[in-house]
């Protein structure tokens, strides 16, 4: 994944010395640059995974992302929790590197039907190590309680599931994030 680049009046063909540069663009662009949402990965399927009970199994793997220093992150999983029995329930996460690794979104408890249900998880987390993480995330599904049935996860190209992560800005502007390490 790019890092996002330094803008300076250079990058951008204007003079140093240009106050109009410092008022009109740098401004506004450090602003936009600093506290809007910038997408750094999405990672969709658009097919349905192999049910599963008690085994956590993987649904989406994303690509390696570079978390800044000092940036907090939106992390999204959506998707559609595919149960085999009602009064199931399911457990979805995002997890970094793998199964083992650790957990930036963990639903908990979802309640199954004979059929899909709808999860749409986010959850604001900060690196603030002193340095640059690179790593994947996977999202995960797991059936945790119930009457013995399955869970999946269903996707097709109408309805897919995906893994977002969005940068939201400066870490210090989001206290109490869960901490990416």
């Amino acid at each position: 994944m790019t890092v996002r680049p330094s803008i300076t009046q250079a990058t951008a063909g204007f003079p140093a010395s240009d106050a109009w540069w410092l008022s009109q663009v740098y401004n506004p662009l450090l602003y936009l640059f600093n506290y809007t949402p910038q997408v750094l990965s999405y990672t969709a399927i658009t097919a349905n995974t192999a049910t599963t009970t008690t085994s956590e199994a993987v649904a989406i793997t994303t690509p390696s992302i570079t978390f800044q220093n000092g940036r907090a992150y939106r992390i999204t999983y959506k998707g559609l929790a595919a149960g085999s029995n009602a009064g199931d329930n399911g457990q979805f996460r995002v997890r970094k590197t793998n199964l083992s690794g650790t957990t930036y979104i963990d639903s908990f408890r979802i309640p199954l039907f004979a059929g899909n249900t709808m999860f749409n998880l986010q959850n604001i987390c900060a690196n603030n190590t002193g340095s640059d993480i690179n790593a994947a995330l996977v999202g995960s599904y797991v059936l945790v309680t119930g009457g013995g049935g399955t869970v999946g996860i269903a996707a097709s190209t109408t309805n897919v599931a995906y893994i977002l992560v969005e940068d939201m800005g400066l870490s210090s502007n989001f206290t109490n994030a869960t901490a990416i390490t």
